[in-house]
């Protein structure tokens, strides 16, 4: 099939989960066979934002003749801001299905479409639905991500990006015939907002890494600088690392990535080791054996906790990141919200080498199965009836 994929965002460099997801649907589409096309949308317009070419150039470099590029013009970005005013103002943060459609989308994409004569189109995020009202491809789907409905009522804030309320979500899920959820609960709460929809679970895809076992008393955090990521890792420095330092002195963490540059104070502590941006994920991972990830709130994707396991790493995580993951009965994954609880993990795992082995056999099994899972997801979208009905985990 030729498929188009589109979205408000580069391919590269992967430096956030959202693009690190569309990168490995991507990669998997084209080891599946598919021809695919990429249509980057993009809505930067701050002169230091235009002037730095790095993302563009990255996606070129991949992509080739494949790659796609609008730029949405000035005015309607002020559009946009003049939308989100409105709906801090009188909306309590929530915004439309299609407050920011790219008015050009629906003419560039039916342009694309004439040249290349798509199989298949698939968007990013609930905000382009639009599109599928206004072209002519064959097969559509709409990636999710996440959920969006009330999410400036969870978070307490005035605005949040993308926060909706159910009817609009709804709104958007029921122009689109078949739906990509990235974890069990999305899955069935997409099926309740969409029931004529065929709902595919398609978590992610990752590549098992085997590892040696270091030996080191390192724990390592790779993360981008969401606030609920910074929530978590301060959690974990409050709550658990005195514990953790108190039984072992020598211990250290070492966290990578744009979290960082939010951590201003921490660096002049012994046991802290800021790496910021990681230009290579396996020489990270491969510097420790134990991986946390304790973001406790927020929704979306498991990135962080699914990476350790395909890095072959102990990964430790808070309940909160585990949650919808590809069964979790098999997952080798320690979590709990408990700082005493992961102190005594951790203990169990610096002082027998077995465990850390035994954990590494676990780890190829439950990412070569989900691996297997997603593929015939995805398999089962090209070849099935749109109008069948999906069971889920």
């Amino acid at each position: 099939m030729k498929i188009l994929i589109v979205a408000k965002r580069p391919t590269h460099p992967t430096n956030s989960g959202s693009r690190r997801f569309i990168l490995s649907q991507v990669e998997l589409f084209k080891k599946m066979g598919h021809d695919v096309h990429y249509l980057y949308i993009h809505e930067e317009w701050h002169p230091k934002k235009w002037g730095n070419k790095e993302s563009i150039n990255r996606s070129k470099e991949y992509w080739g003749d494949n790659l796609h590029i609008r730029h949405v013009t000035i005015l309607t970005i002020l559009w946009y801001y003049v939308l989100i005013g409105l709906r801090v103002l009188f909306r309590k943060g929530n915004q439309k299905a299609d407050d920011t459609f790219p008015w050009f989308l629906s003419h560039q994409v039916n342009h694309l479409h004439a040249k290349y004569n798509f199989d298949c189109c698939v968007i990013n995020y609930y905000d382009l639905s639009k599109l599928f009202t206004q072209i002519k491809i064959p097969l559509l789907a709409l990636t999710t991500h996440d959920y969006y409905s009330y999410k400036a009522l969870l978070t307490g804030k005035r605005y949040v990006k993308s926060s909706t309320d159910a009817s609009e979500e709804a709104k958007a899920m029921q122009r689109c015939p078949n739906i990509f959820a990235l974890n069990t609960e999305e899955a069935v709460y997409f099926s309740k907002l969409s029931p004529f929809s065929n709902i595919y679970n398609v978590f992610s895809t990752y590549e098992y890494k085997s590892s040696k076992v270091v030996g080191n008393k390192v724990i390592l955090f790779l993360s981008g600088d969401n606030i609920y990521n910074r929530n978590g890792l301060r959690w974990f420095i409050d709550s658990v690392m005195p514990i953790i330092l108190k039984r072992h002195p020598d211990a250290s963490l070492r966290i990578g990535g744009s979290i960082c540059k939010f951590l201003k104070g921490y660096e002049e502590k012994k046991w802290v080791d800021l790496v910021g941006y990681v230009e290579d994920s396996s020489d990270f991972y491969n510097s420790a054996d134990v991986v946390i990830n304790p973001t406790y709130e927020g929704t979306g994707l498991k990135i962080k906790t699914f990476e350790s396991i395909a890095y072959d790493k102990v990964t430790m995580a808070h309940p909160h990141s585990v949650v919808g993951i590809f069964r979790p009965e098999t997952a080798p994954i320690f979590n709990s919200i408990e700082p005493k609880e992961w102190v005594d993990y951790l203990d169990t795992i610096w002082q027998h080498t077995e465990t850390i082995q035994q954990i590494k056999r676990q780890n190829e099994l439950y990412i070569t199965s989900m691996m297997n899972f997603v593929i015939k997801e995805y398999q089962r979208f090209f070849n099935s009836n749109k109008n069948s009905k999906h069971s889920f985990l």
